[in-house]
């Protein structure tokens, strides 16, 4: 069992060692009050959920006139990396998608809301020849700190253009307009691109937000409509889904009246999915993972 223990110039929380200097009081303060031993994942959910209330976010109104970077600049998020990094579901899910990399021989790679840093290093271990530019607003010190001293992986704030492949891993759950920010994101691939979607449309936790939850089955209909080819899903990692850009011009008001018939009929196939997985035993929906 992983636990916390400390020395004079590092912190190691469950398996990962962090350095004293680049953490800041608060959290440092708040990796203090850490349960010794690595805790089950519903104790990291339930903590999650507890900061998003102290902020009194609510998922059900819009989030630009919420407090979010409070939020999301907050130390659980670190926490959160640490925990998925030795999560052995969460790190399974990396392994499949740097493999799935690797296979297709993929070089220039965006990993977009990667901030921990996790899936970068993985992809590098398996494909070391690779460039990751990790695109993320809210980057946290030990995310830089982890990732400073490998020449192939990169912060930045924003998207470039021509990669070859872009992975998007939890993180369309997360925003008010899904649909417009994977379409600024599918622009950002080269023609022939490869885009990996690992979507968690579900109440797993507050900061998913209700209004995403119609596409947890018609997600890959509405990239379609946009222009985006399907090719299937990561093999081990079956949440998430590639799809490859074709020298078609994207189309994001076709995609967003694919979105309107998806917030008709994806509820009604949440709910029929829902109950055949419940009466079959079945396993309808993927896991979904943390990063």
């Amino acid at each position: 069992m992983f636990k916390i223990m400390d020395t004079a110039t590092e912190k190691n929380i469950w398996g990962i060692n962090i350095p004293l200097s680049i953490l800041d009081r608060d959290t440092v303060n708040y990796l203090r009050n850490l349960p010794q031993d690595r805790p089950a994942q519903e104790w990291l959910l339930q903590e999650m959920d507890k900061i998003w209330y102290s902020y009194k976010l609510d998922n059900m109104k819009p989030l630009f006139s919420q407090p979010l970077d409070n939020f999301y600049s907050h130390p659980v998020w670190l926490v959160n990396g640490i925990f998925s990094a030795v999560d052995p579901v969460s790190a399974s899910h990396r392994i499949a998608i740097a493999k799935y990399i690797k296979g297709n021989d993929i070089k220039k790679i965006a990993d977009y809301g990667g901030g921990f840093g996790e899936l970068a290093l993985q992809i590098l271990k398996y494909n070391f020849q690779a460039k990751v530019s990790i695109i993320e607003p809210y980057p946290s010190e030990v995310g830089k700190y982890r990732v400073s001293k490998i020449n192939n992986i990169s912060f930045s704030a924003k998207l470039e253009n021509d990669y070859h492949a872009i992975i998007v891993q939890d993180v369309l759950e997360h925003v008010d307009q899904p649909i417009d920010l994977a379409y600024k994101i599918a622009n950002a691939a080269k023609d022939g691109g490869v885009l990996i979607f690992a979507n968690c449309f579900q109440p797993i936790i507050q900061c998913h937000l209700p209004s995403t939850f119609h596409l947890r089955h018609t997600f890959s209909f509405v990239m379609e409509a946009m222009g985006l080819k399907y090719i299937g899903r990561v093999n081990n990692c079956q949440y998430a889904q590639v799809f490859r850009k074709t020298d078609r011009p994207l189309d994001l008001p076709r995609a967003k009246k694919a979105e309107r018939v998806s917030k008709i009929i994806g509820p009604i196939l949440n709910k029929s999915r829902s109950f055949l997985s419940r009466v079959k035993h079945i396993v309808i929906d993927e896991n979904c993972s943390f990063k």
